[in-house]
């Protein structure tokens, strides 16, 4: 059996590359605040030293200057405090239909075909969702899609494919940093949820094999696509998923997420604890660790301010401080 340490407390990395999951205003404002890159090695330090981090979430370089300029944050805070700061980094996976690129919106007719036999307002559910409406045009978009769309046909599905050398491209920008766990983005859901593990598994034994990375995969429909990977014979090592007490980006509904991952027989480690900052930090640490009773939880700061009060209570929460291990059979 690999065991690998994973800590109970992760730093999340999305609001260093300028997503807060509070709209466009916000948004901008965490683009000018860690463009300069001073500000992001100053909260890396201080995780680092403060508060025991050991490791963050993060993107490929070749995702965009804000990704490239936070792996070279991560290597000066490493320097600075004399300490390895691993990474698991987010890898979406590029799906090809002879060559093009999956249409996003026809992706969650996709998921909607398969959810709202769980949950027949799951529809609604999608559009109301606060952290999918900070996607500029989402529900227009998604309606629009969900009248004059179709989600993908059986004949397409059979056509799929991952472009290996975006991948690559990917994969190869994160050289010479320490990674943990490559996680394979949203689109493992559309894999499980249209049958296509085999590309799924392909992917991850070729991320093993040419690279040597493990990988942890990541759902934001956890209620249908939990169950399927259990029973896939993929060797991965556990689950990164939504849980928050608002049921934020908990598919199809928080109670089926929430049963799929308690009954998951491999760790789960919880992103979005505070539903983007819309639950108080020490009520969403008590739900994710005392009642959801996950392994490990992940969290973003976009300040300072964000960093001292989110970690304060997320250490409290998590209860033992130190490490927790993934294993692998």
């Amino acid at each position: 059996m690999t065991r690998i340490q994973m800590p109970q407390l992760i730093l999340g990395h999305l609001p260093f590359l300028g997503e807060s999951y509070q709209g466009q205003l916000r948004n901008r404002e965490y683009v000018g605040r860690f463009s300069k890159i001073e500000n992001t090695i100053r909260i890396l330090t201080k995780a680092v030293e403060e508060y025991g981090i050991t490791v963050m979430g993060a993107a490929p370089a070749s995702e965009s200057q804000l990704a490239e300029q936070l792996l070279e944050a991560v290597r000066v805070a490493s320097q600075m405090t004399e300490r390895k700061l691993s990474l698991i980094p987010c890898l979406r996976i590029p799906l090809t239909i002879d060559g093009v690129g999956v249409d996003d919106y026809r992706r969650w007719l996709s998921y909607y075909e398969v959810e709202r036999k769980i949950d027949g307002k799951i529809l609604e559910r999608y559009l109301d969702d606060p952290i999918l409406q900070c996607r500029e045009g989402w529900r227009e978009k998604l309606l629009y899609a969900s009248v004059l769309s179709t989600p993908y046909s059986t004949e397409e599905i059979e056509r799929l494919s991952v472009d290996y050398e975006t991948v690559r491209s990917r994969l190869d920008s994160l050289q010479g940093f320490d990674v943990l766990f490559v996680e394979p983005g949203s689109e493992t859901d559309f894999l499980a949820a249209s049958g296509r593990l085999d590309l799924l598994d392909g992917l991850v034994e070729w991320i093993r094999g040419i690279y040597g990375y493990e990988v942890i995969l990541g759902t934001h429909h956890a209620g249908s696509t939990i169950p399927i990977l259990e029973g896939s014979g993929i060797r991965f090592h556990g689950y990164l998923t939504p849980i928050n007490q608002s049921g934020v980006m908990m598919f199809p509904t928080q109670h089926v997420a929430l049963e799929a991952v308690k009954n998951a027989s491999k760790p789960v480690i919880a992103i979005k604890p505070l539903a983007g900052g819309r639950i108080p930090p020490n009520q969403a640490f008590q739900y994710v660790y005392e009642i959801a009773g996950v392994d490990s939880c992940m969290v973003g700061v976009g300040s300072d301010e964000e960093l001292d009060t989110d970690l304060k209570a997320a250490r409290e929460w998590a209860g033992v401080s130190g490490d927790m291990f993934l294993g692998l059979t």
